[in-house]
């Protein structure tokens, strides 16, 4: 017989909390990282297309030319990462799923967008699950938190017979940072370390729903009890029967330590009522709303705000966004860079001279082009300072020695070198977006998101 496997959700949730937590990691009793995760920009030179940008490539000449062409990198913090989830707002009239116990609700359609619908974001940017729909019934009120307006066991439910369990409310800076018309953040962290040693333990029993109410209970002429059963304890409620159907269960303990419940009813008058009763996820709903949820993305965000302090030109075009991962600096090796931020275009001082060089062009030393010893691509040129800015290094510049411009035809004297402390090429290239072309100003902002699933 084959053998079968399953690489579960928690795989992935696994994922996206080493994601969050990577950037700032460090090895013990030391500052050293051993994670480090940095957003570069690069590509000045213009494509074929400019309004039609092509497809990156994975290739390793092409992993190589965007290596080439960065000019800055940036690092991402902890606080610039967060997991995500499937944005779904609540709306009137809408027919959302509820948590089953025994169904996969993190399934995926063939577009990576949930099938079961079981969560919701209000108005107020509050996070419910669903934990019953009113037997597929639509949603007419809209779930809330407000002290003192939870039913039993803090469950929202209104004449609509739906069940909310209140998850979490999303902050106003995680939302600023975080939150798109596809997305909302996640908060990592809210469990305690032992599960057991919560009051749901393996698992509780917030809500009993009821399926069918079944006919003739009548609590006037006979006794009508409810008893849960299955491999917890504690868990016990009270029936709502109106005119002999039993309308619904108020849990009055939700008990402990379920991995599976039923309910039977015991009455001498009645029959036909069934029941769903699903038990809560490990140590209870709310408990890890990462994996409750199932996330499986995290977006990191980076903002490079005018020149950086003097990091970025900001007289220039750019078209490729990128992530890299553990890249090194001179200053930290072995160990990944851990520089705020890192320049990494060579910049030649130069003597006064003939002309200015122009951006994106080529420079080089030597008889000639074709005979050059080191090329280069202009990134930008300091005019007031005699600074070239350059890319897309080819040898090694020549101190005492002319550079020529391909495009201006500018001829100056190499008076110093300043390499970058960040080593070229280093690093895992991790994602790679090619753009439009974004033009940078002195008092323009880029903001960048990503959203990375696993």
């Amino acid at each position: 017989m084959a053998n079968k496997s399953l690489l579960t959700y928690n795989s992935k949730v696994a994922q996206v909390e080493q994601s969050y937590y990577a950037p700032s990691a460090v090895l013990p009793l030391t500052s050293l990282p051993i994670n480090s995760t940095y957003v570069f920009l690069s590509k000045v030179e213009a494509w074929n297309d400019e309004s039609d940008p092509p497809a990156p490539l994975q290739t390793q000449q092409y992993i190589k030319t965007t290596f080439a062409n960065m000019f800055v990198a940036k690092r991402v913090l902890t606080n610039n990462i967060s997991p995500v989830l499937e944005r779904i707002d609540w709306a009137s009239g809408s027919t959302y799923n509820y948590y089953q116990d025994d169904v996969d609700m993190f399934e995926k359609d063939l577009n990576g967008f949930l099938v079961r619908r079981f969560y919701v974001k209000n108005k107020f940017d509050q996070v419910f699950k669903c934990l019953w729909n009113n037997n597929g019934g639509v949603s007419t009120y809209e779930p809330f938190f407000k002290p003192g307006n939870y039913g039993t066991n803090n469950i929202f439910q209104d004449a609509d017979g739906y069940k909310w369990k209140y998850m979490y409310t999303i902050d106003a800076g995680s939302k600023k940072t975080f939150m798109d018309s596809s997305w909302i953040p996640v908060p990592v962290g809210t469990n305690i370390p032992n599960p057991i040693e919560n009051a749901a333990g393996y698992g509780n029993i917030p809500v009993i729903n009821v399926v069918n109410g079944g006919t003739g209970y009548d609590l006037a002429n006979g006794t009508v009890t409810m008893v849960v059963t299955g491999d917890g304890t504690g868990a016990t409620g009270t029936l709502s029967i109106t005119s002999g159907v039993i309308t619904d269960v108020t849990v009055i303990a939700t008990g402990t330590n379920y991995s599976y419940a039923n309910v039977s009813v015991i009455s001498d008058i009645g029959s036909g009522a069934s029941f769903k009763v699903p038990t809560s996820p490990i140590g209870g709903h709310g408990f890890d709303n990462v994996s409750e949820l199932g996330c499986s993305h995290v977006m990191l965000t980076a903002e490079f705000n005018g020149s950086e302090n003097g990091y970025v030109p900001t007289d220039i075009d750019f078209r490729q966004v990128g992530i890299l991962i553990n890249p090194t600096a001179l200053s930290t090796a072995p160990n990944p860079a851990n520089g705020s931020i890192y320049k990494i275009s060579t910049d030649l001082i130069v003597a006064a001279g003939l002309g200015s060089y122009v951006p994106d062009e080529t420079v080089y030393q030597g008889d000639s082009i074709f005979n050059a010893s080191f090329t280069a691509t202009v990134l930008s040129y300091d005019t007031n300072n005699n600074i070239i800015k350059l890319i897309n290094i080819k040898g090694s510049p020549t101190q005492d020695a002319a550079v020529y411009g391909t495009v201006s035809a500018a001829a100056r004297t190499v008076l110093g070198v300043s390499n970058p402390d960040f080593v070229p090429y280093s690093g895992y290239l991790a994602y790679l977006q090619n753009r439009t072309t974004v033009q940078r100003s002195t008092d323009g902002i880029e903001q960048f998101k990503f959203v990375l699933g696993f």
